[in-house]
């Protein structure tokens, strides 16, 4: 096989959140990275007397924990305080949705949206005066599964 010649940098990449699953705000100017998007199945084993390898099987698919990291601002519009205020809403299964396009805006592109996640951590600001780099914040959403499809404009 001919090495490829279709890569995508990691730095055009789209990220929006959605608390409603339908409306999504485009958080790409204020986030860094997206991280934990490795998803496993549960396996079991058994072992039986006749025979020297186990018998495996699969069942269904386990939830991941995408942690996203974003650049800490103090702009009600932006990435941190959105996210901040839907994680601090009293009561039980807040959601959040998160659509990550690897290759950025652009019809044709691969969409990945991690569906009804909930919001399992909030990381708030801190400091390290030895630094000279902005303040990172961020959350991980526990997301069930990964729809891909195509951006269609």
């Amino acid at each position: 096989m001919a090495q490829t010649t279709a890569q995508v940098a990691q730095a055009c990449s789209k990220l929006e959140v959605s608390f409603n699953g339908t409306d999504y705000t485009d958080i790409s100017g204020v986030s860094q990275s997206i991280t934990g998007l490795s998803q496993t199945r549960a396996t079991g084993e058994a072992y039986t007397f006749d025979g020297d390898t186990a018998l495996i099987t699969a069942g269904k698919r386990q939830p991941m924990s995408a942690k996203v990291a974003v650049v800490y601002t103090e702009t009600d519009a932006e990435g941190y305080e959105i996210v901040r205020e839907q994680f601090e809403t009293a009561g039980c299964n807040v959601p959040i949705w998160i659509r990550y396009t690897p290759r950025g805006t652009g019809a044709g592109h691969e969409q990945l949206t991690l569906g009804k996640c909930q919001l399992e951590s909030f990381d708030y600001p801190s400091s390290d005066a030895s630094q000279g780099g902005p303040i990172i914040a961020g959350f991980t959403a526990k997301a069930p599964s990964v729809a891909t499809t195509l951006v269609a404009s």
